[in-house]
């Protein structure tokens, strides 16, 4: 006689997973991670103090910026928590609402939390993972079923806040409910169908009052999703093999799985069919395609770690074979993931051909930590002794954002090997000392102050940088 798990240890698992999962690479990294994190910190900095509502998720970190909130840490934190917190519900929806035994639902968990494009999108997509938070809150309500007023007001106030965080979770909710409002109005449900009408365009007034709140102008369909002029250049053969190639890799584990293990729901399917439609439309139509096409793509994960889950339950039967199935699936499903914490040499997968899209290792940032670290330790020293008219030179993506969020002095960077632009722009703008953060070694003028991990600051004056100028 088995024991019986009660389902809020299944609940609890279902968060612990992933959180320990998600916590590794930033525990294996003294700074954040993620490409993007640090350009919300700086977001966030520069909307202290501007009356503005969007960028909606860098707007609530200001606030906490303005309470004196170390915001570099809260970022080692809030990742983690909110994969964690994605997981938890998706399983939780998995459980309550779709009927899965709790075998399911926790394999459900351990294929989400080892997900390369769940992990993907959870390294720097940080106001896109709290929509799907949203998101998904508003697929448990499930206000298709006995939509209430009490549903109809939380569903309306969840969707607003959507339509202020993330375009892209705004057309998955926006055609969710569409899709319903079609399905009610077939259905003779006259009521319901307006209801959900409503509901439909909600995150889309939530979307434009925002902007025009911020920028005042409301923005068109065009601006928001798409390119009209083409994101790529070559011919039409070069588009479609890079744009398959990149869903190859992404979803390798998974694409021979899911059709397999595809069902019908009321809320996951259209989600499914507005990121696919979406994402072909870069092979159908790719020079008006939508903006970035392969975070649609993306955006299909969830839908089809669910249906990857539902694929695996069918494979393990017969009993006798269904543990040996079922291990054997989750290594191969899980490998990619695995290879991204950074506690092992990545692992030489499709993935890694394109790196520039999903990370090898996610123990990464704009640059190496050990960089960074350096960087972050400069800018506390320049803050002790730069004056009103100095000027920062320095790289971008690398190591600006991390100086623009840790000083008030002005930032100059640049974008190639040399920062000679960068420093005579400075010197146009009247800066009369200049500290430039380079490899060492690479700057001949100036004054080396300080250097660590091949990292030096220099620091020039006026006179030798207008000498730099005119010669």
């Amino acid at each position: 006689m088995g024991i019986a798990i009660p389902d809020r240890v299944i609940y609890l698992v279902s968060f612990l997973i992933p959180l320990i999962v998600r916590s590794v690479p930033e525990l294996l990294s003294p700074v954040p991670i993620g490409f993007d994190t640090v350009i919300y910190l700086v977001q966030a900095k520069s909307l202290s103090t501007a009356p503005v509502l969007l960028p909606f998720f860098s707007k609530l970190l200001s606030i906490l910026y303005s309470f004196g909130l170390d915001l570099i840490v809260l970022m080692k934190i809030l990742p983690p928590i909110f994969f964690a917190t994605t997981i938890f519900l998706a399983c939780l929806y998995a459980r309550k609402k779709l009927g899965w035994s709790k075998s399911q639902t926790f394999l459900l968990a351990i294929i989400m939390a080892f997900s390369a494009a769940m992990l993907r999108m959870s390294w720097d997509l940080h106001r896109q993972s709290l929509a799907t938070i949203l998101l998904l809150v508003y697929l448990y309500i499930d206000p298709w079923k006995n939509l209430t007023i009490k549903k109809a007001v939380l569903s309306f106030l969840l969707i607003a806040l959507i339509g202020l965080l993330h375009e892209l979770v705004l057309v998955t909710v926006t055609v969710i409910n569409l899709y319903h409002a079609l399905l009610a109005f077939k259905m003779n449900l006259f009521k319901t169908g307006a209801s959900f009408a409503v509901l439909a365009i909600t995150p889309i007034i939530g979307y434009e009052a925002g902007y025009y709140i911020s920028y005042p102008k409301f923005v068109s369909p065009n601006e928001a999703f798409i390119d009209l002029l083409g994101s790529w250049a070559g011919d039409y053969t070069s588009i479609v093999s890079n744009a398959v190639g990149v869903l190859v890799a992404t979803f390798w584990y998974a694409l021979p799985l899911a059709p397999l293990g595809f069902f019908h729901d009321r809320y996951l399917t259209p989600w499914m069919a507005a990121m696919l439609l979406g994402y072909l439309t870069q092979i159908l139509i790719p020079f008006s395609a939508v903006r970035l096409a392969e975070r649609w793509m993306l955006y299909m994960a969830i839908p089809l770690m669910f249906y990857t889950t539902n694929a695996i339950s069918k494979l393990a039967n017969p009993k006798r074979f269904r543990v040996a199935v079922t291990l054997f699936t989750l290594a191969i499903i899980c490998i990619n993931g695995f290879s991204m914490l950074g506690l092992v040499q990545p692992f030489n997968l499709p993935s890694n051909l394109y790196i520039g899209f999903i990370p090898s290792t996610m123990v990464f940032s704009t640059a190496k930590p050990e960089h960074v670290v350096t960087i972050i330790s400069f800018s506390r020293i320049i803050n002790d002794v730069v004056h009103k008219n100095a000027c920062i030179v320095t790289h971008d993506p690398w190591f600006s954002y991390w100086v623009m969020y840790l000083t008030n002095a002005k930032v100059h960077s640049f974008s190639g090997y040399s920062p000679d632009p960068a420093i005579s722009k400075s010197v146009n703008e009247g800066c009369k000392e200049i500290y430039v953060i380079w490899f060492k070694g690479q700057l001949k003028e100036g004054e080396m102050l300080l250097e660590g991990n091949q990292i030096a600051l220099y620091r020039i004056d006026f006179t030798t940088a207008l000498q730099k100028l005119v010669g």
